[in-house]
């Protein structure tokens, strides 16, 4: 998106930010539909993760298109799903 190794003579910063502005407006865009499903959202980071509360497969289809939703698996939560609530002790 900056410079390019291939081809020193393409470069255009401009374009990372025109890239990085539709990411983050996907993003939000989907945290309002999930806000407006019912849904809970509890987290948005970079661009590309939305951490939501109930069954967000009810609203959005999962697969690894533009418009459609994936896991993101760490290695500190292998399921891919986590609980919220209070911690009691």
């Amino acid at each position: 998106m900056g410079e390019s190794i291939h081809n020193r003579e393409m470069e255009r910063p401009d374009w990372m930010h025109i890239i990085h502005s539709q990411a983050y407006a996907n993003l939000w865009g989907k945290a309002y539909k999930a806000h407006q499903a019912g849904l809970d959202v509890v987290a948005m980071m970079g661009t590309d993760e939305l951490h939501l509360t109930g069954d967000w497969r009810q609203v959005f289809p999962e697969g690894r298109g533009v418009a459609q939703m994936k896991i993101k698996y760490s290695d500190a939560r292998a399921s891919g799903e986590y609980t919220v609530g209070k911690v009691t002790r």
